[in-house]
């Protein structure tokens, strides 16, 4: 209940600070309405999807609103909205703000040190150009496009010291996929092995390669137990 009381009263807020064309960052471009003409209305909407958030306000319009919901946002839940004497521009603006968040993805550089990518999301109603009663709203929720995927370095192995000591490259990679596959890894890096020179060379997200040198670290320390292949 407090935080649905809090919510309408933010939600208040950013209708009066959008009358007043208080906007920041790359909402500037959002049409809201300061000229007068568009239908002034009270709503209570107790929350639901946007599909029924557009229901509510065509009946406290008492007029059509065209509105566009795309099917995989359907199903999405919006929180209550309780306000008096706005306007769809103003409502859907004060809905996208109250929306908007910022997601963090923390990532590996190639130097192996933590990097972070901010990226600001909200889901709302908008329009193109200046809005009117006879605006056809479309319905876009950023949250459903993933974050950029972190990008893949190579790294190269040279397998011959542990070869002469013995470990054949099946017991190497094996290790290697046994690591990952203990770590629950959804996809693992890819994995080749070069006879002619004998290099191993793996391609994939800095995380996952570090498993290739924690194995390969741990294979210089093992004592020699495998007799050395003959020259």
């Amino acid at each position: 209940m407090k935080t649905s009381r809090c919510l309408i009263v933010c939600l208040t807020a950013l209708v009066s600070s959008a009358v007043f064309g208080q906007q920041a960052g790359p909402l500037q471009s959002y049409p809201v309405a300061t000229a007068p003409g568009l239908t002034k209305f009270d709503l209570d909407f107790p929350g639901g999807t946007p599909g029924e958030l557009v229901t509510a306000i065509r009946t406290a319009m008492g007029r059509p609103l065209n509105a566009i919901v795309p099917s995989e946002d359907a199903k999405l839940q919006l929180p209550p909205l309780k306000l008096a004497r706005v306007d769809a521009a103003q409502l859907f603006h004060a809905l996208l703000m109250a929306s908007h968040h910022r997601e963090v993805h923390i990532g590996t550089n190639s130097g192996h040190k933590q990097s972070y990518d901010y990226r600001d999301v909200y889901y709302g109603f908008w329009t193109s150009g200046p809005a009117t009663d006879d605006s056809i709203w479309y319905f876009h929720n950023d949250r459903i496009f993933p974050l950029a995927a972190p990008p893949k370095f190579a790294r190269f192995y040279l397998l011959t010291p542990y070869l002469n000591r013995g470990f054949t490259v099946d017991a190497v990679t094996s290790s290697i996929q046994t690591a990952w596959k203990m770590l629950g890894a959804p996809t693992v890096p890819d994995v080749s092995f070069q006879k002619d020179t004998n290099l191993l060379i793996a391609v994939g997200k800095p995380s996952q390669l570090d498993t290739i040198d924690a194995v390969l670290r741990a294979l210089r320390a093992a004592p020699l137990t495998a007799a050395a292949p003959s020259k």
